[in-house]
């Protein structure tokens, strides 16, 4: 039949339990949606992202005898990361696939701790506010030793080095807006370093905060943990929701899901390039 693309609309290990594994070995693309045939189900919520799945899967090129993630060329996965509501399959040697924008954001409606101000969110880091990074006494009975301020500048939480020039403290900052059309992503990988050079001391404690400790401070902590702790975007965001009340905007949702697909891709070609055991029982025979 030559089908490329599958949507399950009743997937579930209750239900028609197929899944990406399941078509592993067919080119096929893969989309489930646990959903109830009951008059009391909201159905309504995957209208939108499924509509844009199934525009985006016959807007797509077709490419006959290859998996549509492990041989698709450069500017069909460009035009796929493009579409921010597509789930996305990088290595077809896996199961996980990157979940579209619309599904991140599913993830933060499962409930999260009580907002407080301050919280430790990975062993000696932690996320807060406007408030505790003001509060220079409290930061040093704390023993917090470098502070990355996501909303660096004049207009955000003006603080910066002199801020804390008679404290032992190490300060990064990082000049956002809470804008969807804000690019924190050119920030990704130094204030992850930043957050890294810390934590390699067990002594140290890492404050990242920017006004509220929910958008801007939470999606550097989740670009670090996914860029230096091999998380994927969906494995950082349910370690930080344990521990926090977050809420990335959409627009830094969006480029999550893009470092995600940028760094299966990294190790989808390290693996490739390892060489494999019947590779290397040839050289030897």
């Amino acid at each position: 039949m030559g089908i490329s693309h599958v949507v399950n609309a009743a997937a579930g290990q209750f239900r028609v339990d197929t899944g990406p594994k399941f078509y592993k070995d067919l080119s096929v693309d893969y989309y489930g949606v646990e959903a109830e045939d009951n008059p009391n189900f909201d159905l309504s919520i995957y209208f939108y992202p499924v509509a844009r799945y199934i525009r985006a899967a016959l807007n797509s090129p077709r490419d006959a005898g290859t998996s549509s993630m492990d041989k698709m060329s450069s500017a069909s996965l460009n035009a796929a990361k493009k579409n921010a509501y597509t789930a996305i399959k990088v290595d077809p040697d896996e199961d996980y696939c990157t979940p579209g924008a619309f599904e991140l954001e599913r993830l933060f409606w499962k409930g999260c701790p009580k907002y407080t101000h301050v919280n430790e969110v990975w062993p000696n880091l932690y996320i807060g506010d406007e408030k505790t990074a003001l509060d220079r006494y409290s930061l040093e009975k704390a023993g917090f030793t470098h502070i990355l301020n996501a909303a660096h500048g004049q207009r955000n939480v003006d603080t910066g080095p002199e801020y804390y020039h008679d404290m032992t403290v190490e300060y990064h900052g990082v000049e956002a807006d809470d804008l969807p059309t804000f690019k924190l992503s050119q920030f990704f990988y130094s204030a992850s370093k930043f957050i890294d050079n810390a934590l390699q001391d067990e002594r140290n404690k890492v404050l990242v905060h920017c006004a509220m400790g929910r958008s801007r401070s939470a999606t550097l902590v989740l670009a670090y943990l996914m860029i230096y702790k091999n998380m994927t975007v969906v494995d950082a965001i349910e370690q930080v929701s344990r521990h926090r009340c977050i809420l990335p905007n959409r627009g830094f949702l969006k480029q999550l899901r893009e470092l995600d697909i940028a760094l299966a891709l990294q190790r989808r070609n390290t693996k490739n390039s390892l060489p494999r055991d019947d590779d290397e029982n040839s050289t030897t025979t």
